[in-house]
C-alpha cells in the first residue's frame, strides 16, 4: 500500500459539509419562495400573476446559466470544458422546466378542468 488510495475517496468532512450547505440552500429557497408568494397575496397579487413573476424570474436565472457556456477556464483542458459545457446543458434545462411548471401553472383556471 502506497497511502495513494487516501487520496482518491472523499473526504467524509467535506462530503458532509457539501450536504450540509445543499440542505440549508434547499431550505432558504423554499422559505423564500414562501415569503415571496405570501408578499405578492397580501399586495393582492392572483396566484396566477405570482406564478408568472417567478417564471420569468427563473427564465432571467436561466439566460445568465446559457452565458457560461464556452466559458470553462482554458488552462484545465478541453475534458473539463466538455463537463462544463454539458453542466451549464443540463442546469439550463432544468431551469427551463422550472419556469415552464410555474408558467403552466399560472395558467390552469382556479377550480376548473380545462
Amino acid at each position: 500500500m502506497t497511502g495513494h488510495h487516501e487520496s482518491t475517496g472523499l473526504d467524509p468532512a467535506l462530503s458532509s459539509d457539501s450536504v450540509r450547505r445543499v440542505t440549508q440552500y434547499q431550505t432558504a429557497g423554499v422559505n423564500a419562495r414562501l415569503k415571496v408568494f405570501a408578499l405578492l397575496e397580501a399586495q393582492g397579487v392572483p396566484a396566477s400573476e405570482a406564478d408568472n413573476l417567478v417564471a420569468g424570474a427563473v427564465a432571467g436565472a436561466q439566460c445568465q446559466v446559457v452565458e457560461l457556456g464556452g466559458m470553462a477556464p482554458a488552462s484545465r483542458g478541453s475534458l473539463f470544458a466538455d463537463g462544463w459545457d454539458d453542466g451549464v446543458a443540463a442546469m439550463s434545462e432544468a431551469l427551463v422546466g422550472i419556469a415552464e411548471r410555474e408558467w403552466s401553472a399560472a395558467r390552469r383556471p382556479v377550480g376548473r378542468g380545462r
